[in-house]
């Protein structure tokens, strides 16, 4: 009788934990997109400029595509500088990655 009571529990326990385990479980990244406009004209998308998120060891660089965004994953929360360069134009600003599993969007305007 007690060795049926001790098995039960056990199993219980090792149910219980599975349902938990697999409840807590959430994705731990987040998409970062980042729209580079114009300032002169803020409908004008900028293809081809040059991103740079920074921030102590983490540095990332990349390009705008045709609708004038660049994305990168990440699976830490950090604040990150940013800078974007197209010919002679720039501009910068700072995007805060808080919630892990929430995408992130920014717009920097370059002059």
């Amino acid at each position: 009788m007690f060795r049926r009571i001790i098995g039960t529990v056990v199993v219980v326990i090792f149910i219980a934990g599975i349902f938990l385990t697999a409840g807590c479980r959430k994705d731990r990244s987040m998409t970062l997109t980042i729209t580079v406009k114009m300032m002169a004209d803020t409908n004008v998308l900028v293809e081809g400029a040059k991103v740079v998120l920074n921030k102590d060891d983490v540095h990332v660089e990349g390009y705008t595509d045709a609708l004038g965004q660049f994305r990168h994953t990440f699976n830490l929360q950090i604040q990150l500088d940013v800078k974007v360069t197209k010919d002679t134009l720039s501009g910068m600003g700072i995007v805060n990655l808080g919630d892990l599993g929430t995408d992130v969007e920014k717009s920097i305007y370059i002059y």
